[in-house]
Formats: structure tokens, C-alpha cells, sequence
């Protein structure tokens, strides 16, 4: 059996149609033929570069992880702000990407809900999301932003909650709920008393 080569442009072009496509009209439109069409490749490309519907899925989470995960430059000077301030402007970029990249956001969600649909897609779905929360949690544990999973964990679901409601029902929470959650998570916590 010969091996197709690939290109990488075209690998791109059908997971961000992906991407789009799950964002916008959900898993029901994924399909290599509305792929193929969305990406504007000839019919027959997708099935390439995919060669399962599993495939594609797990593919298309790496790269919402990957279209999601925090902005390297964006990241370092974050980390450059006062200790005080470090942590707030670290979620504060993460906030703020979880907004900008809608389409990746909305498409995650939807990747949950289908993988809880399908069990058969649901073991892979689960240990990518696991090591990119693992990633996530060892970070604030290095960068002393977090002292426990428990801490970590609520800070994730405050802001993962809070995404959810803005992006799936915009307007129903107050916008700058996100930033006074964020001030929340990061202030000091005040002193035990004697």
C-alpha cells in the first residue's frame, strides 16, 4: 500500500474548516465532503489526511487545544508583572483568548458533548483534555499561583463556567463578570486571625 504525502497547508486549512464547521453548525455538519468544501479543497481531500471520523475528532481537539493554549510572548510578559499582579494578568490573557478564538471555544465545547455521545471517542477525548489540565495545573503550581488542585481546580471551573455562559448566551451575565472573577481567584487571602 503506498503512502499519500501531505501536505501540511492542506492538513491546516481542513482542521480550522473543522474547527468552523463544529463551532457554527455543530458535529451533525462534519462530514469530509462539507469539510472538503469549507476548506475549499477538491472533494476526496479530507478522507486523506483523516482516515477514520475518530481520527479527524481527536485531530481536531489537538488543534483547538493547540488554537486555545496562551500566547508564548503574551505569556512571558504576564509572568514579568509584579508577584501581586502576576497570576490576574496570566488568566486575565487566558480569559481574554478563550473570547477571541470564539470559533475554538464553541468547537471544544461541542467536541465534549460529542464525545459523551460516543464512548468509542470518549477514552482518547478524555486523556487529551487530562494532559492538557495536568500541563495547566503543573504551571500554576511552578509559577506559586495555586497551592493545591482544589485551588486550581475551582479557579478552572470559575472561568470555564464563565465562558460558557458568555459564549453560548452572550449578554446574560455582566461582561466584566470575568475580570471580577479573576480579581477573586488571585487576591491575597487575608490574614487568619491570631
Amino acid at each position: 500500500m503506498s503512502v499519500m504525502r501531505q501536505n501540511p497547508a492542506r492538513r491546516a486549512a481542513l482542521l480550522d474548516a473543522a474547527l468552523t464547521l463544529l463551532a457554527t453548525k455543530g458535529s451533525a455538519a462534519l462530514s469530509y465532503r462539507t469539510l472538503d468544501e469549507t476548506a475549499s479543497l477538491p472533494v476526496g481531500t479530507a478522507v486523506n489526511y483523516f482516515r477514520t471520523r475518530a481520527d479527524l475528532l481527536l485531530q481536531v481537539t489537538r488543534h483547538v487545544l493547540n488554537r486555545l493554549s496562551p500566547d508564548p510572548q503574551v505569556l512571558a510578559a504576564a509572568l514579568h508583572h509584579p508577584h501581586p499582579t502576576r497570576h490576574a494578568a496570566v488568566l486575565q490573557h487566558l480569559l481574554e483568548r478563550m473570547q477571541r478564538e470564539r470559533d475554538a471555544t464553541l468547537a471544544l465545547l461541542e467536541l465534549r458533548l460529542l464525545a459523551r455521545r460516543h464512548p468509542e471517542l470518549q477514552d482518547a477525548f478524555r486523556a487529551t483534555l487530562h494532559e492538557n489540565l495536568t500541563l495547566s495545573r503543573q504551571f500554576s503550581e511552578t509559577q506559586g499561583f495555586t497551592q493545591s488542585d482544589e485551588e486550581f481546580l475551582m479557579g478552572y471551573l470559575l472561568l470555564s463556567g464563565f465562558v460558557f455562559e458568555e459564549l453560548t448566551l452572550p449578554g446574560l451575565l455582566p461582561p466584566e463578570l470575568g475580570t471580577r472573577l479573576i480579581q477573586m481567584l488571585t487576591a491575597p487571602a487575608p490574614d487568619q486571625p491570631g
